[in-house]
């Protein structure tokens, strides 16, 4: 009993900190990118988002995973640490080199000269990213995941900082690439400076780790051409200002499920890592991780695509009414990208990451058809049904492949979405309603969400109740309000 009581207080502790500091850093950046959208134009946004997508895919095709690997393995070794830090360090080496050599081809598929400069200056920045200290890692996997919110915080508090302060002297793309090559920096530098771990080069157990890797390594190279090969394609068919619309809306509309979602599944793996071994008990665990993350993103994303109009005009300002439609379309494909994510851990404790692989160049496969069906017709609008055609082929294989090669049912995956799914859905309808009573954006913001709460919330107890009170999300914060209150409530 002790043991179930550690576990769950492993995960919900976990889930706090890595919660909570993705979550501090995007606000702290959002507050950021409302100040700088009135700063800038939607072309210093596109120009430096053309740069960041070719880092973002030289760093898919050079990630190794060895962070993974540690956070997978069971026991650890002086020798498996250095050589996961080695294997980093070897990394980080190759983004900078690839960047150099691929910045005079982006200036040409861009057309836009000054996507050379911004990648000079990241091919010195980006590299430190990879070979910060490995320590980090090892304090996630002894579920110390309070380092991390602390690095990751005080970061980018310092590059936002930077940012500002470089936006409201320079007003125009510099001050952004300014921001980003400080936060890499000021990542480094406190990874050292707040994990006592000191790696050292050692390269004995490279090769173990590769066999655990090398699936991972290719899974994520296709999740990045998922992700960003249609900012690829918007970026060449689409001004500078067209793309910066694009991007910026795709950002704003993915952000909370974005960050949100795997920022839960980062905390729960370490400790399910703890229990692979009784297979029954680690399915059950996902199981409820399943049902609980979902209740939880699934009513935010439909919330936000119902508020997409006005929440665009209150925060980035009438320059960026026409990014609108895309906030809402990412917000909801975002949502169904993540629908089956918990369900990816248990693949990966099972060591199917070959599965994995599969899985995620399937969606590839379905997005780059529906990319040449739609495009031509839709432009940009084409790209963001793509998008949604893709996660739609994700969501399907993912279920597939687990109910295939693991104990869960399809019954088990519809018991555990059944509710979120439903409430998400009469929630978005009753909140678009009530964002159409007024014109006043800031009215409509703020009735929207107080609508989308309240509604969500009271269909979540009513049919919780009705549903036996299963144990997941609700019986644990329950359980959470009665020890804080000190109070006993039957559940």
């Amino acid at each position: 009993m002790t043991e179930a009581v550690n576990y769950k207080s492993a995960l919900i502790k976990g889930a706090f900190w890595t919660v909570g500091a993705r979550w501090s850093i995007k606000g702290i950046g959002f507050l950021n990118t409302a100040i700088m959208a009135r700063l800038l134009v939607p072309a210093d946004y596109g120009i430096v988002a053309m740069a960041m997508l070719v880092v973002g895919l030289i760093q898919a095709i050079v990630d190794f995973g060895a962070s993974t690997a540690l956070l997978r393995k069971g026991t650890l070794d002086t020798d498996y640490i250095d050589s996961a830090w080695t294997l980093c360090l070897l990394q980080s080496v190759g983004i900078g080199v690839l960047v150099l050599a691929v910045s005079p081809l982006a200036t040409l598929y861009f057309e836009e000269p000054r996507v050379q400069g911004i990648l000079w200056a990241m091919a010195v920045c980006v590299p430190l990213n990879a070979a910060s200290n490995i320590g980090l890692a090892l304090a996630q996997k002894d579920l110390q995941f309070s380092l991390d919110f602390r690095v990751s915080v005080a970061s980018r508090l310092l590059s936002v900082a930077i940012t500002l302060v470089a936006g409201f002297l320079l007003r125009d793309f510099r001050a952004l690439v300014i921001g980003i090559c400080s936060n890499y920096v000021a990542q480094f530098v406190l990874s050292y400076v707040m994990h006592p771990y000191r790696p050292r080069w050692n390269i004995r157990r490279i090769p173990e780790i590769w066999k655990v890797t090398k699936w991972l390594l290719l899974a994520g190279v296709g999740a990045f051409l998922m992700r960003k090969s249609d900012e690829v394609i918007a970026a060449r068919i689409g001004g500078a200002h067209d793309y910066g619309i694009y991007n910026v809306g795709a950002d704003l509309g993915s952000l909370p499920i974005g960050e949100l979602g795997p920022a839960m599944l980062r905390a729960f793996l370490p400790v399910l890592s703890s229990i692979k071994d009784d297979a029954e008990r680690t399915s059950r665990a996902v199981l409820k991780i399943f049902a609980a993350a979902n209740s939880i993103t699934l009513p935010i994303g439909s919330g936000v695509a119902a508020i997409a109009g006005p929440m665009t005009l209150v925060i980035l300002g009438p320059k960026w009414t026409e990014a609108g439609v895309f906030v809402a379309g990412f917000a909801l494909v975002a949502t169904a990208q993540f629908v089956m994510h918990p369900l990816n851990n248990l693949l990966l404790l099972r060591g199917l990451t070959r599965l994995q692989n599969r899985i995620v160049w399937v969606e590839v496969s379905v997005f780059i058809f529906a990319v040449a069906l739609l495009t031509p017709q839709m432009h940009l609008m084409g790209l963001l049904a793509a998008r949604a055609a893709g996660a739609a082929a994700n969501l399907g294989t993912t279920a597939y492949c687990t109910c295939k090669y693991t104990s869960v049912t399809l019954k088990d995956i519809m018991h555990g979405v059944w509710r979120p799914l439903s409430g998400a859905v009469l929630m978005h309808w009753l909140v678009a309603w009530v964002v159409q009573c007024t014109t006043e954006p800031v009215v409509q913001l703020l009735a929207g969400i107080a609508t989308g709460v309240m509604t969500y919330a009271v269909w979540l107890v009513c049919s919780w109740l009705m549903s036996g009170r299963p144990e997941g999300l609700e019986s644990t914060v329950l359980d959470l309000i009665g020890k804080t209150l000190n109070i006993k409530i039957p559940l």
